[in-house]
C-alpha cells in the first residue's frame, strides 16, 4: 500500500514526545535517535520535524503500513513565546489540508501542567476544531506498569479526578500507557530498556492499527494563519485585564484613600470634641466637688459653732441658776441666823429685864432669905447656860448648813466642769468624725475623679478601636470589590498561573 498515515505528536517540552517518536520509528532496529531526545525543561525540538516508518502488518511482509511521524515543537518552549510556538505549529497546516491526519498522540507524563492544559485548548480551538478529539489519544509515558491493565485503569481514573479542568476532554479520548526508559547506563540496563521500549512500541502500533480509518481534515484549516495571528494566551488576556483592573483599582484606591482621609479627619474631630467635652465635664465635676466640699465644711463649722454656743449658753444658764439658788439658800440661812440672833438678843434682853426686875424685887425684899436668893441665882445661871448652849447649837447648825451648802455648790461646780470637759471632749470627737468624713468625701471625690479619668480613657480607646474597625471594614469592602488587593503578588496573575 502506498497510503501514508500521518501521526502528529504534541506535548509539552521535556514530556517524552520526541522519545515516543523515536520508539515508533525504531531506526536500525536499535532505537537510534531520529528526533533529538531531552528529559530537561529546555526544548530541543525547535521546528517541526518528520520521519517515515514502514510497519509490517503481516509476518510475511505482504501488507505494510507507512506512517509519517510528525514531531512538533514542545508546548511551553522555554525560548519561544506562545505566539511563536503557534506559528511553528501552523507550518503543518498545508500538509494537514492536503493529506489530513490519521491520528494525534498527545504525550504527557502524568498530572497535567498549565502548559498541557493550554495545549488542549490550542488543539481544539486554535489549531484545529472540536472534531480533533475523535482522532486524539493521550499517551501516558514513563509508566513502568504499562503492561498491568488494572494499574492502567486505576491511573486513568486518577488522571480524570486530578485534572478537573480537562475532565470533559479526558472523558472523550482514550488514554494509552507506555514506558520508554532512556538508553543510558550499563549494557545490561540498556538491553532491558530496549526490550521495554520494544514492548511499548508493539502495543502502541497495535493500538494505532485498530484506530478508525480515514484522515482528519479540520473544517477551519483555511483560517489557521488568521487564528494564530489573533491568538492571545490566557495569560496575555489576563495581563491586559489586569492592566484595566489596575487602572480601575488605582482610581478606586484613590477614592477610598480620600474617603479614609475624610473618615480619619472626622474621627479626629470627634475624638477632639469628645476630649474637650470630657475635660469640661471633669472640670465641672471638680468645681462642683470642691464647692460641695467647701459648702459642707462651712456648714459643719457653722453647726459646730452653733452647738458650742448653745452648750455654752446652757452651761451659763445652769451655772446662773445654781448660783442664784445658792445665794437664795445662803440668804435664807443668813436671815434665819439673824432672826435667831434677834430672838436670842430679845430673849437675853428679856432675861436681863427679868434679872433687873428680880434684883429690884430682891432689893425690895431685903428681908427674903439668903437661901431663896441663892436658889434664884442658881436658876438664873442655869437658864443662862441653857440659852448659851442653845445659841451655840444654833450657831453650829447654821455653820454646818452653810458648809453643806458650800460643799453642794462645789459639787455642782465640779459637775458643771465635768460636763464642760465632757462636752469639750464630745466636740473633739465630733470634730474628728467630721474631719474623717471630710477626708472620706475627699477620697471619694478623688476616686470618682480617677474613675472618670479611667472612663474617659476607656471611651477614647473605644473610639480609637471603632475607628480602626471602621477603617478595616472599608478595606475589607474594598477587597471584596477588588479581590486581588488581598494578594501582594496580584500583578503576577492568578495563583494557578504563577511560576
Amino acid at each position: 500500500m502506498n497510503e501514508i498515515r500521518n501521526i502528529l505528536l504534541i506535548g509539552r517540552t521535556g514530556g517524552g514526545k520526541s522519545t515516543l517518536g523515536n520508539v515508533l520509528i525504531n531506526k536500525n532496529d536499535n532505537f537510534e535517535e531520529t528526533f533529538k531526545e531531552s528529559s530537561s525543561s529546555f526544548s530541543v525540538t525547535k521546528e517541526v520535524k518528520e520521519a517515515l516508518v514502514e510497519i509490517d502488518v503481516n509476518r510475511n511482509g505482504s501488507e505494510k503500513i507507512r506512517y509519517r511521524i510528525i514531531d512538533t515543537i514542545g508546548i511551553g518552549d522555554t525560548e519561544l513565546t506562545p505566539q511563536g510556538v503557534l506559528t511553528r505549529l501552523a507550518e503543518i497546516g498545508t500538509r494537514v489540508k492536503s493529506e489530513g491526519l490519521n491520528h494525534i498522540l498527545f504525550v504527557t507524563q502524568g498530572r497535567f501542567t498549565k502548559e498541557e492544559i493550554e495545549a488542549y485548548d490550542l488543539l481544539s480551538s486554535i489549531i484545529f476544531d472540536r472534531g480533533v478529539l475523535n482522532y486524539t489519544t493521550v499517551v501516558r509515558t514513563n509508566f513502568p506498569n504499562f503492561e498491568d491493565a488494572e494499574a492502567c485503569a486505576n491511573d486513568r481514573m486518577r488522571l480524570r479526578m486530578q485534572n478537573a479542568e480537562l475532565s470533559h476532554i479526558l472523558g472523550s479520548v482514550n488514554v494509552f500507557y507506555v514506558d520508554n526508559p532512556p538508553l543510558e547506563g550499563r549494557p545490561r540496563v540498556i538491553e532491558m530498556n530496549k526490550e521495554t521500549r520494544e514492548e511499548s512500541r508493539k502495543r502502541l502500533l497495535t493500538y494505532l492499527a485498530t484506530c478508525q480509518e480515514g484522515n482528519y481534515r479540520p473544517s477551519n484549516i483555511d483560517t489557521l494563519d488568521e487564528r494564530v495571528e489573533n491568538y492571545k494566551t490566557n495569560e496575555q488576556l489576563l495581563k491586559e485585564k489586569m492592566k484595566e483592573l489596575e487602572k480601575a483599582r488605582k482610581e478606586q484606591e484613590e477614592e477610598f484613600r480620600k474617603k479614609i482621609s475624610e473618615l480619619k479627619e472626622e474621627q479626629t474631630r470627634e475624638l477632639r470634641e469628645n476630649r474637650i467635652k470630657f475635660e469640661e465635664d471633669v472640670r465641672k465635676v471638680k468645681v462642683e466637688g470642691e464647692e460641695n466640699l467647701r459648702k459642707t465644711k462651712t456648714e459643719m463649722e457653722e453647726k459646730q459653732r452653733r452647738d458650742m454656743a448653745d452648750l455654752e449658753r446652757r452651761n451659763q444658764e445652769r451655772e446662773r441658776q445654781i448660783r442664784e439658788a445658792h445665794e437664795r439658800e445662803a440668804r435664807s440661812i443668813r436671815e434665819a441666823g439673824e432672826q435667831q440672833t434677834r430672838a436670842i438678843q430679845a430673849q437675853m434682853q428679856q432675861n436681863q429685864q427679868e434679872t433687873e426686875r428680880l434684883r429690884k424685887e430682891l432689893s425690895e425684899k431685903s428681908n427674903s432669905s439668903n437661901n431663896d436668893l441663892a436658889v434664884l441665882l442658881a436658876q438664873m445661871k442655869a437658864d443662862d447656860r441653857k440659852w448659851e448652849e442653845r445659841r451655840e447649837q444654833q450657831r453650829q447648825e447654821s455653820e454646818q448648813r452653810r458648809e453643806d451648802q458650800q460643799w453642794q455648790f462645789q459639787q455642782q461646780q465640779l459637775a458643771l466642769e465635768e460636763k464642760r470637759i465632757k462636752a469639750e471632749n464630745d466636740r473633739e470627737v465630733q470634730r474628728g468624725k467630721d474631719e474623717k468624713e471630710a477626708r472620706d468625701r475627699d477620697a471619694k471625690y478623688q476616686s470618682d475623679m480617677r474613675t472618670l479619668q479611667a472612663e474617659s480613657n476607656r471611651k477614647t480607646r473605644e473610639n480609637e478601636r471603632l475607628a480602626e474597625e471602621r477603617q478595616a471594614y472599608i478595606v475589607q469592602q474594598s477587597s471584596k470589590i477588588f479581590p486581588w488587593t488581598r494578594d501582594n503578588n496580584w500583578r503576577e496573575g492568578p495563583p494557578s498561573q504563577r511560576k
